[in-house]
């Protein structure tokens, strides 16, 4: 029976199992856990057939195991594992491209979002001092520093005095 043959099938199993003796002890260990000892005598009982069956996927399994332990099988092994090397060693380059610009596309995201966010809260009427003290005062310097850079003169000018304002309420 080949390997392909045996996964469609279900391994052999005996047809009856009865139990004839089950002796269990407990035992309450130092630290109060319960150690459960079970002994259970069995007898179980074969079809001829499906004893068969295991004795052969049993000596299928042994001569898989001497397969696996030959000169051929340990040369075919090294030979996948050289073609999974220079798999990998093609795969890398462009893992490190694509986390360098999925690096790049989260710091551009991340500084677009912070700057139309801080725009919209400095021409919103009234102003959000908690989006202010929750979101740019929280953000370390060389994140928000680029974002007020691009503002307009007037939109860095508002964003000053805000900031001020804050600052004097020591809501910072």
């Amino acid at each position: 029976m080949n390997e392909e043959m045996m996964q469609g099938q279900k391994p052999p199993q005996p047809y009856k199992t009865e139990v004839i003796k089950e002796d269990v002890e407990y035992v309450v260990q130092e630290n109060g856990d319960v150690k459960v000892i079970q002994k259970i005598h069995s007898e179980i009982y074969w079809k001829s057939s499906a004893f068969t069956s295991l004795i052969r996927q049993n000596e299928e399994a042994l001569k898989m195991f001497k397969d696996a332990q030959s000169a051929e099988y340990i040369e075919k092994m090294a030979k996948q594992e050289k073609e999974v090397k220079e798999v990998l060693d093609k795969l890398k380059p462009v893992q490190e491209i694509s986390e360098k610009n999925q690096q790049e596309d989260y710091t551009r995201m991340r500084h677009e979002g912070l700057k139309a966010n801080v725009i919209k809260a400095l021409d919103d009427k009234e102003v959000n001092e908690n989006w202010f003290q929750m979101v740019w005062f929280r953000t370390k310097s060389e994140i928000k520093d680029p974002v007020f850079k691009e503002l307009d003169a007037a939109h860095q000018s508002k964003l000053l005095k805000i900031l001020q304002r804050l600052k004097r309420k020591d809501l910072k």
